[in-house]
């Protein structure tokens, strides 16, 4: 594995290896791009076999982090860690103090917020040993509201309509935003088909939503629906699992869905409509920035409704210049951090 090649081919600045034997620690942090500003991303807990893959996730979810922040205006660089973990390891107090410590080592140059695998219990212990955090409580429900107007963003796209009554959304993954998307859409008075690999996740759904159909997990890619909505893990379209799809939009809030920028491509080729993961679920943002941190939650819920406006000006975008979301959100991104790359070059 060429690390520096896939750093340098991504853009990347920095790549740190973190090992505290005691605890267990094994962290990867990744930072893209600082150009916007200090670099924050989130922390995803997982079981890896192979090295290389957890370093490509980190490379991989702090460019979108870069991504994200620059389709929303933000200025905020892009970010992330990935814990690695072994089945049946523990990660207790002392473990994410430890990831505390290194981060703040970084003396801010990396602020790290919950994601997959870690939850506001794990970073009251990481904050115990760096202010470098974003307290994200309730954010759940902020980003599920953004994935919505999202997703209200594509139906309207293709029908006309932004209601998604009577429409089939399958929602592949029903962890916290996962399970308040299910809220949002069943008040929307969608038709709605969920799976999960944990029992747990699927019978709170159940009985907050007994209409709400379960299915097991190797259907829900396969499934008949208008919206699918994948709320889990990454990478999951790409050349096997793109030929099976009977959806006509993808939109959800799990990081990282293309195995490959081709991979957008081959679902414009399917006539399947795709909001670029890093845009849909851009409401979690809100959680980040300065200027909200005291903003009340109607404020921030409100906010989360802009999601409709950049996810309906890309798909306009798209649909005229003939090409995919994916491409004209990530070139906007670009071109934006490359502008205001020419402004830092002023020295003050």
């Amino acid at each position: 594995m060429r690390i520096f090649d896939r750093m340098k081919n991504r853009g990347h600045e920095q790549l740190i290896f973190c090992l505290n034997k005691p605890t267990g620690l094994r962290a990867i942090i990744a930072i893209h791009d600082t150009t916007l500003g200090t670099s924050v991303g989130g922390t995803r807990l997982m079981e890896y076999e192979r090295e290389e893959d957890a370093v490509i996730d980190a490379l991989r979810l702090s460019e979108i982090s870069t991504f994200q922040s620059a389709s929303f205006d933000s200025d905020m660089g892009g970010g992330a860690a990935v814990l690695m973990t072994q089945e049946g390891q523990e990660t207790d107090e002392a473990y994410f103090r430890a990831f505390g410590r290194f981060v703040e080592g970084l003396k801010g140059l990396f602020v790290a917020y919950p994601a997959l695998g870690t939850t506001d219990r794990d970073f009251r212990y990481v904050r115990r040993e760096t202010s470098s955090v974003v307290p994200m409580e309730g954010s759940h429900e902020i980003t599920a509201v953004g994935v919505l107007w999202g997703m209200k963003a594509c139906v309207r796209e293709l029908t006309g309509k932004m209601s998604l009554k009577g429409l089939h959304v399958a929602v592949q993954g029903v962890g916290d935003v996962g399970q308040l998307l299910v809220d949002e859409l069943v008040r929307e008075e969608a038709r709605v088909t969920v799976t999960d690999v944990r029992y747990d996740a699927l019978k709170v759904v159940q009985d907050r939503h007994p209409d709400v159909k379960i299915v097991r997990p190797d259907e829900i890619l396969g499934l008949d629906c208008f919206v699918l909505s994948p709320c889990a893990v990454g990478r999951i379209l790409n050349d096997e699992t793109i030929p099976k799809l009977k959806c006509k939009v993808v939109a959800g809030a799990a990081s990282d869905l293309l195995e490959a920028a081709r991979h957008a491509d081959a679902l414009k080729e399917r006539g399947i409509l795709y909001a670029p993961d890093f845009v849909i679920g851009g409401a979690e943002l809100y959680q980040t920035e300065p200027e909200f941190a005291d903003a009340p939650r109607e404020r921030l819920f409100e906010e989360a409704r802009r999601v409709y406006d950049v996810v309906a000006e890309i798909v306009t975008r798209a649909k005229k210049e003939g090409t995919t979301p994916y491409r004209i959100a990530v070139a906007a991104a670009a071109r934006r951090v490359g502008r205001i790359r020419m402004v830092r070059n002023i020295m003050c």
